[in-house]
């Protein structure tokens, strides 16, 4: 059994020092497993029936099954609850931005690159893999500075780049916790499963350069009061006969 309150602690002093923290079991595996399937039930699992996107991002070479939060009340629903955690974690006062599912397929890649600015601190969930072979995902020992200074963008890794990397191994309910913007991270090696499920969670600092990004400057929607309207009287009339 973990003590939840120590390996948080452990998680922050690690991302202190070093800019990431490998959180084992952030999501139990059995939370693992029923989040993934609250995706496929909501989502479809075949191109033909699937309702999100079937996209190829900037860093992958195939099309692959995606997700994003704010088309999905479930979806988003989890980024804003763990904001507590990452606050927790950081030791910053942070708002949710962005997240995403993705489906990778066997052979699929992840190149190495750094995030826009919405990410600035990030978590990579592993939720499952179809051949329970971890896959791990690789991560800078040392910050990259991109070009694009100011993060517009995301942006890939230019040619010749050296920088000693880790690989940190994830099995399902795992995550890794890191400065996206700062952080060079992927996934190099060829996916060795017919198919892995991830999900991705992005955070700014509301006092930070990067604040505006908050809510993925979709905060006019969402953040807005609420109101509730009641019948005059309890339950529907009945009909006369």
């Amino acid at each position: 059994m973990y003590d939840r309150l120590k390996q948080l602690e452990t998680l922050r002093a690690s991302f202190e020092q070093q800019g990431w923290a490998y959180a084992h079991q952030m999501f139990p595996p059995e939370v693992a497993m029923a989040t993934l399937r609250m995706f496929e039930t909501e989502l479809g699992n075949s191109r033909e029936a699937y309702e999100g996107i079937w996209g190829k991002g900037p860093f992958t070479e195939n099309f692959c099954f995606e997700n994003y939060a704010y088309r999905s009340p479930f979806h988003a629903t989890i980024l804003w609850t763990l904001t507590p955690y990452m606050q927790a974690m950081t030791g910053k006062e942070l708002l949710p931005t962005t997240s995403y599912f993705r489906v990778y397929r066997k052979g699929d890649v992840c190149k190495l690159h750094v995030d826009r600015a919405a990410a600035e601190y990030a978590i990579s969930l592993t939720l499952a893999y179809s051949d329970n072979i971890a896959w791990p995902l690789w991560l800078s020992e040392g910050n990259f500075e991109s070009e694009n200074s100011n993060h517009s963008a995301a942006a890939d890794i230019p040619e010749g780049t050296q920088l000693p990397m880790l690989k940190v191994p994830m099995l399902p309910g795992d995550a890794v916790i890191y400065d996206g913007v700062r952080k060079l991270h992927g996934r190099a090696e060829p996916n060795p499963n017919e198919w892995s499920a991830h999900l991705f969670f992005d955070f700014v600092d509301r006092h930070g350069p990067y604040a505006e990004h908050a809510f993925d400057r979709r905060g006019d929607i969402f953040v807005q009061p609420s109101s509730f309207e009641f019948p005059d009287v309890d339950g529907p009339k009945e009909k006369a006969s």
